[in-house]
């Protein structure tokens, strides 16, 4: 439990990095139960907390009861979010009280995606699941395959077009608090310092994102917006330059990477694996075609360009 627990946590730390304005909740299931630990919120560290203090597996397994109380908390989920599961499963056989086949049935219309990593072996009902949902089945290995697993569930994943509901959200961006202003926050019920307050009725909050919870106004930071722009406009993949095209090639390919500024060319200058940029058509190399995709998800090529583009019209 230890194991999974630190690997859980390394999830949730990954999950909110790569999806600022979304939610996470918790739910355990044992002695054939399925028990709400935390409810749906952005803030990591109260999820955090509420996990190390609940290390403990004892009884059988229900996945029904599990899917009936997330799909339960899911439906409330506005059309354009998108409505996970993702169970950790160490159990050989499910205990259900009725039939699991209809409640699949029920996750599917509700468009809840299911996904499933076993701890133990393969089960035909979790791989069930995982087909009839959308979602993703497999079973880890070792301790190193089990973090891979999970860290691969942290990014958004794409949005299917029929559900991709466009929808204008009113959202406000309420000012940080002075730590020396004391007022009581309706997040813990206590009165505390700083926090921040909702622009629409004033009331205070202490983490962001969250739900106001006397107007129901959306609240962010304007980096929480900004971080979640990459995956709605990812970059388009490079297209590889082989070295043939090197050869081949009418026009004087460039000798270095337009990114690090390291040379494109091997030792006799030959020329190395490069990628260009199908919108600038600037060449980069491997590791930096990797780092703008994995990290950066904005070209160097194509900013410099805009910039350029924007200084000329200035002036």
């Amino acid at each position: 439990m230890a194991v999974v627990a630190k690997h859980v946590e390394a999830f949730i730390r990954e999950f909110f990095d790569q999806n600022p304005l979304s939610q996470i909740g918790l739910v355990t299931i044992k002695d054939g139960v399925a028990n709400c630990l935390t409810d749906l919120g952005g803030s990591p560290e109260s999820h955090i907390k509420a996990l190390m203090g609940k290390l403990e597996c004892s009884g059988d397994s229900s996945l029904q009861n599990a899917l009936d109380l997330v799909c339960g908390y899911l439906e409330q989920i506005p059309s354009y979010g998108h409505r996970e599961v993702l169970i950790l499963n160490s159990a050989l056989s499910t205990c259900d009280p009725g039939d699991i086949m209809e409640t699949i049935q029920k996750c599917k219309k509700s468009k809840v995606r299911c996904s499933v990593i076993g701890l133990s072996a393969e089960i035909f009902i979790c791989k069930h699941i995982c087909q009839e949902t959308g979602g993703l089945y497999s079973v880890a290995m070792d301790e190193s395959h089990f973090k891979e697993l999970i860290l691969e569930h942290a990014p958004p994943p794409p949005a299917i077009a029929e559900f991709a509901i466009a929808n204008l959200i009113k959202m406000g961006f309420p000012q940080r608090a002075a730590e020396n202003v004391i007022s009581i926050c309706l997040c813990h019920k206590e009165a505390r310092g700083g926090g921040y307050t909702c622009p629409r009725c004033k009331a205070r909050v202490c983490e962001l994102p969250t739900e106001c919870r006397i107007c129901g106004l959306t609240l962010v930071s304007s980096p929480h917006l900004a971080r979640s722009y990459h995956h709605l406009f990812p970059i388009a993949p490079f297209d590889e330059v082989t070295p043939i095209r090197h050869s081949s090639s009418q026009h004087k390919l460039p000798k270095s990477c337009f990114g690090c500024r390291q040379s494109l060319l091997n030792p006799g200058n030959r020329p190395s694996l490069s990628v260009e940029c199908p919108k600038c058509k600037q060449f980069f190399c491997i590791d930096c075609d990797i780092y703008i995709h994995e990290s950066l998800h904005n070209c160097p090529g194509c900013e410099s360009f805009r910039h350029f583009k924007t200084v000329s019209s200035s002036e």
